[in-house]
């Protein structure tokens, strides 16, 4: 799958899906690209990590922004206490 397609099964609930590449996961409610946690799902909302990373980190930031309208943004820290 490519990154988008990925996100979108994020965003509609999937709890498994990968990129064609492998670094942009989902594993149960968590959206992960590489080791880090980019989003999470809890209660029917979704929780972004809003640090910068890369470039290509930022554009699937800006994805899933784009894909829905119930995300609530957080810090890298937060995230790690609802994932």
């Amino acid at each position: 799958m490519k990154n988008n397609q990925v996100i979108k099964s994020f965003v509609e609930g999937a709890t498994i899906g990968k990129s064609t590449t492998g670094n942009l996961f989902i594993s149960g409610n968590k959206l992960i690209n590489y080791s880090t946690v980019i989003a999470t799902r809890k209660e029917n909302k979704i929780y972004l990590n809003n640090n910068h990373y890369s470039q290509t980190t930022s554009k699937i930031q800006n994805m899933i922004r784009k894909s829905t309208n119930s995300i609530i943004e957080i810090t890298e820290s937060q995230i790690k206490n609802i994932a």
